[in-house]
């Protein structure tokens, strides 16, 4: 396979076809001289597991946009994320962070999102349609999110564009000029708006996750108030955009596959495996990137340091020498293959997966309880956005 067009419509609309071939014919794709597609289960568990394939973000970015744009503030910003870290201080901000979203915490965010979706299914269910990704997909996240933060939910809602316009960063694809400025503005306003809420919060703490945050410690470390304000930004926009396509890309997929739905409404208890082929088969993230740190030689190839590798989550989630019959969607799938590559790998696996499972159950859940004939009417001709990272739909038209 001598090419391939990422940004075709044909490939955004079914990318699966494109990445069996490369599997097949060339599982470690030259996409340009030194940025390598890893496609195959095999080689994209290795780079998200080895250490030395690691995140070096800032050089990424001098490679891409040359060594001035390293100053972007949005560059800047994100540098701070610690989805761009690695250890030691990617695991002393985990560690922080992730007491938010531990086993403890899992009652209180089912209970959570339970309210959310119960609301939000209130103030549409009247009309007999809607278009559910901006009904419930993109809502629910963002309630649930603005709820753990303890923020107020109408300047919440202000924030949409400055989120997509962030969230663009992680593409795949370049970004040109007008995208860069978008995403620092975004990145200003973020800052200056979390910023106001920490100073607020020191004043008059609450029992929110800014404000845990803010006095949280491991041991002698604290979070600084850059690593605060960066990360809240992080887990906002991810609040956002993660959760709210793979909810939609569960439901398309479920009433494309109606012999699975109807089994999964036979027997609720299926909910959890559901959800879990579901993020195999249509994953919401689709790429994750790495950079060498020495030279290595992976899937026969020989990769240099300093090149770069994008990890095809999608594509090692439908690798048939791991799942077998890859491209057929069955909630019933046994689970003793591994775990798909949704959620990434290694260190850098989701912080919050748990709460995306959380959120994807309890909305299915409502939905089957409350509208039990729903249907998507446009599930043949599904209006894909046009991203290679994020893979989600642009509607979801349903009817009841």
């Amino acid at each position: 396979m001598s090419s391939i067009d990422l940004n075709s419509p044909e490939f955004l609309a079914d990318p699966y076809p494109a990445f069996r071939r490369l599997r097949e014919t060339a599982p470690l794709f030259p996409l340009q001289p030194g940025v390598w597609l890893a496609t195959r289960y095999a080689e994209a568990d290795r780079i998200l597991r080895d250490p030395r394939f690691a995140k070096d973000y800032l050089s990424t970015v001098a490679r891409r946009y040359g060594p001035d744009a390293v100053q972007e503030p949005v560059f800047q910003v994100v540098n701070r994320f610690m989805l761009v870290m690695n250890p030691p201080e990617h695991l002393r901000l985990r560690a922080l962070v992730g007491k938010a979203f531990g086993v403890k915490q899992a009652a209180e965010l089912r209970r959570l999102a339970l309210d959310v979706a119960e609301t939000l299914v209130d103030g549409f269910i009247a009309q007999g349609r809607a278009d559910l990704m901006a009904a419930l997909a993109y809502p629910l996240p963002v309630r649930v999110i603005c709820a753990m933060l303890g923020l107020r939910l109408e300047e919440s809602l202000e924030f949409q564009r400055e989120t997509q316009a962030l969230a663009r960063v992680f593409e795949m694809s370049r970004l040109v000029r007008a995208d860069i400025d978008a995403a620092n503005h975004a990145a200003q306003v973020f800052d200056g708006y979390f910023r106001a809420i920490c100073q607020a919060r020191r004043k008059a703490p609450g029992g929110d996750l800014i404000s845990l945050l803010l006095r949280a410690e491991e041991g002698d470390q604290r979070l600084s108030e850059d690593e605060i304000v960066a990360n809240i930004t992080l887990l906002f926009v991810a609040g956002h955009e993660t959760t709210a396509n793979m909810l939609g890309n569960t439901l398309l997929t479920l009433h494309r596959h109606p012999d699975q739905l109807a089994r999964l409404k036979a027997h609720p208890g299926l909910l959890p495996q559901a959800v879990h082929e579901a993020l195999r088969y249509e994953a919401a993230v689709q790429i994750a990137a790495r950079t060498a740190l020495e030279d290595v030689e992976l899937g026969g190839v020989g990769v240099r340091r300093g090149e770069t590798l994008y990890v095809g989550l999608g594509a090692a989630n439908r690798d048939p020498q791991v799942f077998p019959e890859p491209d057929a969607f069955r909630i019933d799938r046994p689970d003793t293959a591994p775990n798909p590559l949704s959620f990434g790998g290694g260190v850098h696996y989701c912080l919050g997966a748990r709460l995306a499972r959380i959120e994807l159950e309890t909305a299915l859940s409502v939905l089957f309880r409350r509208l039990p004939g729903l249907e998507l009417p446009d599930s043949d001709r599904p209006r894909w956005k046009p991203s290679l990272t994020i893979r989600g739909l642009e509607r979801l038209e349903a009817v009841w």
